[in-house]
C-alpha cells in the first residue's frame, strides 16, 4: 500500500488554475493544452488533440494541422490546414474541451463512468463546496474530476485505485485537463480499499489518544476505575464523532458489500454512499448485505440519456411559392442514431444512527 503524493505538489497547479480563470475565460492556447477541433463543414467531425507541442502535427483528411499554428490562438478561432506545406481551404474551429468532452475523448485504460452517471452521482451525494469525498475505483478519473469540481478548492477527494499504472494514468489525465486546475483537491491512493482507508483517514483526521495517568493510591483505585470507565465511554463517543470525517463515499467495484463494513464507520451521519453496479444481481446482493449496517437503501436509479436531432429540413422538388414557404418552415425532430445502452445502476445509501429495522 502506498500513496501517490500530489497533495502538496498540486499548489503550483492552483496558481495555474487562477490564471486559467483570471480573465473570466480560458484565454489563448498554450503549450501543453488539450484542444477540441471541429471541421468547418456541415456535420463536421470533432476530435481532441494534444497536449500542444510546437513540433507536433495532426494529420486529417482535410490536411495537416500544425500545433504551432494553434498556440497563441483564442477559443473558437479558425485554423487552416496545410497540404505540402501550403495553406489549404480545409479549416478547423478550435476550442477548449469541457469536462464532458474531455472525459469522452481522452485516452482510456478502463471504461469510464460516463458524464450522465457522474453528474447523477454528484447529485445523489449532495456534494458541495468543502466536502470530503472518498472514491474507490479511480479508473480514468472521470468521476474523480466531477467530484473535485463539485467540492471546490476548499474540499478534497480521496480516490483509491488497486493498480498503480491505472492510478498513474488517471493522475496524468487530471493534470492535462484545463492545466491541472482540479489537481490540488485530489489525493490518489494505491492499494486495496480496506487497507488504504487508514492512510486516507489519517490524512483527514488527526485524532490523538487520551493518556490517563497511572493511579498509585490503592484507596483511590475504585474511584479511579469508575472515573476511567466514564472517561473511556466519553472518549469513545468523542472518537467516534471525530472519525466520522467523510461527507460522501462512492464505490465503483463488483462487490461493494465486502468493503462497506470498513468504511461506513467513517461516513458522517445522514450523509450518503453511492454504489455503481452494472447488474441487478449485484444490487440485490448489496441490498441484502446492508441489513447488517446502519445504512438505509434510499434510492436505486438507472440514468437514461437520449440525444435528439432538431434542425431545419431540406425539402426538394417544390413547385409553388406556397410549397416553398412551407418547406422553409419544415423541421426535423427525432432521436439521433447514437446507440443508447445500459451502463449501471446507482444505489444510494443513507448513514443512520442505528441499523434500520
Amino acid at each position: 500500500m502506498r500513496s501517490i503524493g500530489i497533495k502538496r505538489l498540486g499548489r503550483p497547479a492552483a496558481a495555474t488554475a487562477n490564471r486559467w480563470y483570471s480573465s473570466g475565460s480560458p484565454g489563448k492556447f498554450q503549450t501543453g493544452d488539450m484542444v477540441l477541433i471541429r471541421e468547418c463543414c456541415r456535420g463536421g467531425k470533432q476530435r481532441m488533440i494534444g497536449p500542444l507541442d510546437a513540433k507536433q502535427i495532426y494529420s486529417s483528411r482535410l490536411g495537416v494541422l500544425h500545433h504551432e499554428d494553434i498556440i497563441g490562438m483564442s477559443t473558437r478561432e479558425r485554423v487552416k490546414c496545410r497540404v505540402n506545406d501550403v495553406l489549404s481551404s480545409g479549416q478547423f474551429i478550435v476550442q477548449h474541451p469541457t469536462l464532458e468532452e474531455y472525459v469522452l475523448r481522452c485516452k482510456r485504460k478502463t471504461t469510464p463512468i460516463y458524464p450522465k452517471d457522474a453528474s447523477a452521482i454528484v447529485s445523489l451525494l449532495d456534494a458541495g463546496p468543502s466536502d470530503c469525498i472518498l472514491e474507490a475505483g479511480t479508473g480514468n478519473a472521470s468521476l474523480t474530476m466531477h467530484l473535485a469540481r463539485a467540492v471546490g478548492p476548499t474540499g478534497m477527494v480521496h480516490t483509491v485505485e488497486r493498480h498503480a499504472e491505472t492510478a498513474k494514468h488517471a493522475r496524468g489525465l487530471v493534470k492535462q485537463f484545463q492545466r491541472g486546475r482540479l489537481l490540488p483537491q485530489i489525493t490518489f491512493h494505491v492499494g486495496v480499499l480496506s487497507e488504504a482507508i487508514g492512510t486516507a483517514i489519517a490524512s483527514i483526521s488527526k485524532v490523538q489518544p487520551v493518556v490517563i495517568d497511572s493511579i498509585v493510591s490503592a484507596a483511590a483505585a475504585a474511584a479511579a476505575a469508575a472515573a476511567a470507565e466514564a472517561a473511556e465511554a466519553a472518549e469513545s463517543e468523542a472518537a467516534t464523532r471525530e472519525t466520522m470525517v467523510l461527507d460522501g463515499v462512492v464505490l465503483d467495484m463488483p462487490t461493494p458489500w465486502t468493503q462497506l463494513p470498513h468504511i461506513q464507520e467513517f461516513l458522517k451521519t445522514d450523509r450518503f454512499a453511492v454504489c455503481y453496479l452494472p447488474s441487478m444481481s449485484q444490487v440485490v446482493d448489496l441490498v441484502r448485505a446492508c441489513k447488517a449496517w446502519p445504512l438505509l437503501v434510499e434510492d436505486i436509479v438507472e440514468v437514461d440519456w437520449r440525444p435528439w436531432d432538431v434542425r431545419a429540413a431540406t425539402v426538394r422538388n417544390t413547385t409553388t411559392a406556397t410549397e416553398q414557404t412551407e418547406a422553409e418552415d419544415t423541421m426535423i425532430c427525432r432521436p439521433t442514431h447514437t446507440p443508447v445502452g445500459h451502463t449501471a445502476f446507482l444505489v444510494k445509501l443513507r448513514k443512520c444512527l442505528t441499523v434500520p429495522t
